[in-house]
């Protein structure tokens, strides 16, 4: 492989830090001699970062010290723009719930609640949902972006 062909690496980050190491990577990516030319962080890529360079990303250079980067992903060496671009378009989250799926819905009037799906309207990407806490099963029709899954088909 030649110097000029960029490769694209996975680097590892703190969870929850991905974007804050991107933002960081990409101030220092306009130094001369970086070579990182494009940075993604996908949001299903929990405490990692994908980067483009022209250069092999040596974490001892001391352009690329950033807080919360915690190192290069050792073994394959690189990664394949086929593999990358499915982070590119991400599938809808609808298509990741499952009937009897618990999960908590993150905004909202019940927002903190927990939760077991009930029916999923994947053309409308709702959800309806009954509240594991209320004494009678209330069926809550909410969109798909308002819940987390906590647990994948219980029992």
């Amino acid at each position: 492989m030649e110097d000029t062909e960029n490769t694209i690496y996975a680097l590892k980050t703190s969870a929850g830090q991905e974007k804050n190491v991107a933002r960081l990577l990409a101030r220092k990516s306009r130094l001369d001699g970086v070579g990182i030319s494009a940075i993604l962080a996908p949001e299903s890529l929990k405490g990692y970062i994908l980067v483009e360079s022209s250069t092999k990303i040596d974490l001892r250079n001391p352009d690329l010290k950033v807080q919360h980067l915690r190192g290069v992903v050792e073994g394959k060496s690189n990664i394949t723009f086929e593999e990358a671009k499915r982070f590119l378009k991400p599938e809808p989250i609808i298509s990741s719930i499952k009937e009897r799926s618990i999960v908590e819905l993150i905004s909202g009037p019940f927002k903190g609640e927990r939760a077991k799906v009930a029916r999923i309207d994947e053309s409308r990407e709702e959800v309806v949902l009954e509240l594991i806490e209320a004494a009678v099963p209330i069926p809550v029709t909410v969109k798909a972006d308002q819940i987390r899954i906590i647990q994948k088909e219980a029992d």
